[in-house]
Parts: C-alpha cells; structure tokens; sequence
C-alpha cells in the first residue's frame, strides 16, 4: 500500500504544471493576436500613406495650374500695357504735330493781320500827306501884316502842329535827308547841280518831305543831289535854274 501511494503523481505538481501550460498559452495567443494587429495596421498606414501622397500630388497639380493661369494673364496684362503706350505715343505725337499746326496757323493769322492793319494805316496815312505839304507851304508864302491875320496864322499853325502830333503818335516820322548819300531806296533825285558845300552823289535840297511808317517808306524825299563842286557859272542863270527846280518839285507834289 505504501508504495502504490508512493508511485501517484503530486496534485501540486498538476496544477502548477496546468497553470504552466495556460500561461503559455495565453502567450502565444497574445502574439497571434498582436501579430493580426500588425498585419491589419499595416495596409490601413500604407492607404494613408497613399492617400497622402495623392493630396500631395494634386495641390501640386493644382497650384501647377494657378501659376499657369497667373503668368498668362499677366502676359495678357503686359501685352494690353504695350498696346496702350503705343496708342498713346501716337496720340500724343498726333496732339504735339496740331499743335504746331494751329501754333503756325496762329503765327500766320496774326502776321497777316498786323501785315493788313499796317496797309490800312499806311493808306490813310498817306492821305494826310498832302495836307501837311500845304500847311508847310502856306507857313513859307504867307506873311501876315495885321492883328487878325497874324491871328488866323497862329489858329492855322496850331492846327498843324496838333497835325503832326497825331501823325507823329501814329508812327509817322519825316525823314532828315540833307547832307545824306543819296540812296534810291529812300530818295527820289528830281535835280542835280553843281555845290561848293557838298560832294558828289550827296542831298543837297529837299524838295519835297518824305516819310517813314516803322521801317516802311511811306512816302519817298523828293530831293537834289550834289554833282560835285561848283563851277563858275553866271549867278542869273543858277538862280533861274533852282526856280525852275522848285516849280517842278510843287507840280510832282
């Protein structure tokens, strides 16, 4: 009986042999476990991973396109840029040349019109010309003997004075010719004769006043010109010679 007893296996024993056998089990059904999770995390990183990759891909895509669309507009802008400056340096070429034109067309009018009030004026002018030649040849021929003709000189005189005032205001200036070379441009030679006091070609008279209107001749001087000395002539015949000069001054007048 004793040894029967002794040949039974320890209950103890079992049990921590069960408890060993459960435990490792357990263990391996851990690792299965772990490992299942390992397989099924990994296609689900990798779908993420793509997925990354593609949202990657199309912002590049897309931002691809907005460049693309941002350079040709501002291609588009710069192309409308250099349009515009050409059409405005046309324009303004256009403007500066009227401009000009109606410059010189203004230029022109007024020339003209300052050229047509000068022939207006020198018209009327003239006109007033043989006036003044009577006054000054009624000053030489008249001498007046009593009060009331010495008066009525002095009311005429006055009258010419106030006449030549106005002429003289106008622009009118006389020309003083005596002693001058003679100059056809200014001078109007109706005589010569011999001089003691002037050389040849030089105004020795003038026969009739001439006038100037600005730089214009208005009226030529009626003059006499110098033929150099003075021969010995008979006085008589000279003194006839310079009556019949003057009575051809006053009828050219």
């Amino acid at each position: 009986m004793i040894d029967e007893e002794n040949q039974l296996p320890d209950l103890d024993e079992l049990v921590d042999d069960e408890l060993d056998l459960e435990a490792s089990l357990n263990q391996l059904a851990e690792k299965e476990e772990r490992s299942e999770h390992k397989e099924a995390a990994s296609p689900a990183k990798t779908d993420a991973t793509e997925a990354s990759n593609n949202a990657t891909a199309n912002n590049a895509t897309k931002e691809k396109k907005q460049a693309d669309a941002s350079a040709e507009k501002i291609d588009g802008l710069m192309s409308e840029i250099i349009t515009l400056k050409r059409q405005f340096e046309e324009r303004s070429s256009q403007y500066t040349r009227l401009y000009a034109d109606f410059e010189n067309f203004r230029k022109r009018t007024e020339r003209e019109k300052e050229e047509t009030e000068d022939k207006i004026n020198a018209k009327i002018l003239k006109k007033f010309l043989p006036v003044v030649d009577d006054f000054e040849r009624a000053q030489l021929q008249i001498n007046p003997k009593t009060d009331a003709e010495a008066l009525i000189h002095k009311s005429y005189q006055s009258v010419y004075k106030q006449l030549l005032k106005c002429l003289k205001e106008a622009g009118l200036l006389r020309m003083d010719v005596v002693g001058q070379e003679f100059d056809p441009n200014f001078h109007e030679a109706i005589a010569q004769s011999p001089s003691p006091e002037y050389s040849e070609g030089i105004v020795m008279d003038e026969l009739r006043p001439g006038y100037l209107l600005g730089d214009r001749v208005l009226r030529h001087t009626l003059v006499k010109v110098s033929s150099g000395l003075e021969p010995s002539t008979d006085t008589g015949s000279s003194a006839g010679s310079e009556e019949e000069q003057s009575e051809q001054a006053e009828s050219n007048s």
